[in-house]
């Protein structure tokens, strides 16, 4: 099997994705060294294409095979498989991984190590921490620098100021763009149209290249958000379209929050347009979804608004 080394996020060319498990699987059966190095080639595929399940199952494996044996030569890629089996990774695997982040004295050698290491493991790290490992990877190549921009915009990762975060993503985002990386311009759009007061434009452009990575999940949040931006602006059609496509996605992936979601959305907008049975149907809706006490809260609130409604016509 061939297979490339993904320093961004790339796609896989000529390996089928559902062949890298068990690719994976094999060379577990005969050299341990290579499936590592598959775990950690893979990883900006898998999270770039929302296959995080997918990583874990692999990095699992590999690990549970492995244990608290780093390969000689294979340190970051022992690191990026605890990374995606962090879950369950038992701690000894969690302190070598920290200890191999903290005897790291230049930038990592995968680009996609330092965006993944900030994310999983970054927010239980101190600021002073996460910078330095930032800092270290400053000297990596174009990805990896834009990855560091993208890390210290994200908040709570490190000490910067609010404006200075919004400065680092507005940087991200140039340099993402700069190398054609859908997956980095997604990251990098989906942080900065948070800091914006007029947020439309990013969250179109956010869920145009989410819908293009296949994230279904993403898309069907993305979807749900633009929804309560038009229902915000009085663009009630343009919303209950955005609401009925993320519930369209809930229902084919089995995402039931974004489902919860999506039917409030729709029950609000219905409500705003003075359909309230429709309201009313979709706010059954969200009760009948298991498990969803933060949902059940809104759609009784949104009940009792509609009860008043109806009481004042």
């Amino acid at each position: 099997m061939r297979y490339v080394d993904f320093g961004g996020s790339g796609d896989l060319h000529s390996v089928e994705a559902d062949q890298v498990v068990s690719a994976i699987e094999r060379a577990c059966e005969s050299d341990l060294r290579t499936a590592l190095r598959l775990v950690a080639r893979y990883s900006a595929y898998w999270w770039s294409h929302g296959l995080q399940d997918e990583a874990a199952a692999a990095a699992e494996r590999v690990l549970s095979m492995l244990g608290r044996t780093v390969p000689v030569g294979l340190d970051e890629e022992y690191l990026l498989a605890v990374i995606h089996g962090a879950a369950s990774a038992e701690q000894e695997q969690v302190e070598l991984a920290e200890q191999i982040v903290l005897a790291t004295t230049g930038p990592f050698r995968y680009s996609v190590t330092v965006l993944l290491w900030s994310l999983v493991f970054g927010p239980f790290e101190s600021a002073d921490v996460v910078e330095e490992v930032l800092e270290r990877n400053e000297s990596g190549d174009a990805w990896t620098r834009a990855a560091v921009e993208l890390c210290r915009g994200y908040p709570g990762l490190t000490s910067a100021a609010p404006d200075d975060a919004a400065q680092a993503l507005r940087t991200a985002l140039g340099r993402f763009r700069m190398l054609e990386d859908a997956w980095g311009t997604f990251l990098a759009l989906s942080a900065l149209r948070h800091t914006v007061n007029e947020p439309l434009d990013l969250t179109t452009e956010a869920l145009a290249l989410a819908e293009q990575l296949g994230l279904d999940e993403e898309t069907g949040v993305l979807l749900c958000q633009r929804g309560d931006l038009y229902r915000a602006l009085g663009k009630l059609e343009d919303a209950r379209d955005d609401y009925s496509q993320a519930l369209d996605i809930s229902e084919r992936a089995d995402l039931p929050e974004t489902a919860a979601a999506a039917l409030l959305g729709l029950a609000r907008t219905a409500r705003r347009c003075g359909n309230l049975p429709t309201a009313r149907a979709h706010l059954s809706a969200v009760l009948a979804l298991p498990e969803l006490e933060d949902a059940h809260f809104e759609a009784l609130h949104e009940l009792a608004a509609l009860n008043a409604s109806e009481a004042s016509a």
